[in-house]
């Protein structure tokens, strides 16, 4: 346990002085106040990572980011769009909006589908990249390679249950009417909420994928995919907008703060998302061709 202490550190310590300070914690006893003391160290050195040298400036990893931005989406679903106020105004708004003719309706099934497709292309634009690993494990001749596709392609399987989870959770509130009552306008808006928790969690595999240079178009034909899911959530959002601005006559502002803030947190996730795909297959590219 005092060994795994140290991944709590900042990169640029952890190569300072990681190995020093794993030999030292190998050679003696380990105690409950060894464990505590390198905890300790490791939010001092965070605080003042400037100090070790070659440290640069300190950036929040990007994971702790998109987990953090899909926490606040499910937040701002469930209680936010889902208690008592505002399920008035879901409803509410809805049914100003399908009183001023068929464009809500026409909105309201856009959205659905675009927020379907956005979540289908997000899992499908990994589906080469698996069987490439697939491939790679069984006929690769270095054994770094078959390794590093062998974790990659398990780590797919690992995903496979949380995204099915979610995916199913948009299909149950969007198309199936299961769960709380949200009525029309909750079911256009869901997947604006689960369709990029959806994309983070495809993210894993082309991250960890650069570490095998014959991935690098695969990673950047997965980034390319998911800029399209990315423009297609923006799009649904456009669609639910329509939908607020028709019955807005019917919506409390704590209903249209919640909608704005969360078609901001999702659109930018999903950037986020696309980014960091595109910017691994860059870097896998650029190792194989230095020029």
């Amino acid at each position: 346990m005092a060994i795994a202490m140290i991944s709590l550190y900042p990169k640029a310590w952890r190569q300072r002085y990681g190995e020093e300070v794993a030999d030292l914690i190998e050679a003696r006893p380990a105690h409950v106040r060894t464990v505590f003391n390198l905890v300790v160290g490791a939010a001092d050195a965070w605080l003042h990572h400037r100090r070790v040298p070659g440290a640069g400036s300190l950036t929040v990893p990007l994971a702790t980011i998109l987990a953090c931005a899909g926490a606040g989406l499910l937040l701002m679903w469930n209680p936010g769009m889902r208690d008592a106020a505002d399920l008035a105004s879901l409803h509410g708004v809805w049914a100003e909006a399908a009183g001023k003719g068929t464009l809500a309706e026409k909105m309201h099934g856009l959205a659905r589908l675009l927020y379907a497709t956005a979540a289908t292309a997000a899992v499908l634009s990994v589906v080469p990249l698996i069987f490439t690993c697939l491939t790679a494990m069984r006929r690769s001749g270095d054994r770094v390679t078959r390794i590093m596709a062998g974790r990659v392609f398990v780590t797919a399987m690992l995903l496979a249950l949380p995204v099915a989870m979610t995916g199913l959770g948009f299909v149950g509130m969007a198309f199936l009417e299961m769960g709380y009552p949200v009525g029309p306008l909750g079911e256009a808006m869901v997947g604006g909420f689960l369709v990029p928790i959806i994309m983070a969690i495809v993210l894993a595999l082309p991250m960890m994928a650069v570490d095998v240079p014959s991935l690098g178009s695969y990673v950047r034909g997965t980034g390319m995919i998911l800029m399209g899911a990315a423009v297609t959530n923006v799009v649904a959002w456009l669609c639910v907008a329509v939908l607020l601005v028709m019955g807005l006559e019917k919506a409390s502002w704590s209903f249209v703060g919640i909608m704005a803030g969360s078609a901001l947190v999702s659109m930018n996730m999903a950037a986020l998302v696309v980014r960091g795909a595109l910017g691994r297959g860059r870097t896998v590219l650029n190792r194989l061709n230095p020029a």
